[in-house]
């Protein structure tokens, strides 16, 4: 299912979107944002960035533990965004 561009920008951007959007309509206060934030930037992203990369076929399951290493995605950009 993530091997699809359309669903992987779905799943990227849309938890991202609809945190800002709580935060403008005021259902959520700054602090749970950041909470938020914090979680997608370093749990939520690279979980399903590097469900794509094996769904691709980029990386073996076996080194899926490494997305979790702040900037290691930054050189499977390609692939993730345009590939």
């Amino acid at each position: 299912m993530l091997q699809k561009k359309g669903f992987y920008y779905l799943f990227i951007f849309v938890p991202l979107f609809t945190m800002i959007v709580f935060t403008k309509i005021t259902l959520i206060n700054a602090n749970i944002f950041m909470i938020g934030l914090l979680l997608y930037v370093f749990v939520y992203h690279p979980y399903i960035s590097g469900k794509r990369l094996v769904a691709l076929k980029s990386i073996p399951k076996s080194e899926f533990w490494r997305t979790f290493i702040p900037f290691w995605n930054l050189k499977f950009f390609d692939v993730l965004f345009f590939g």
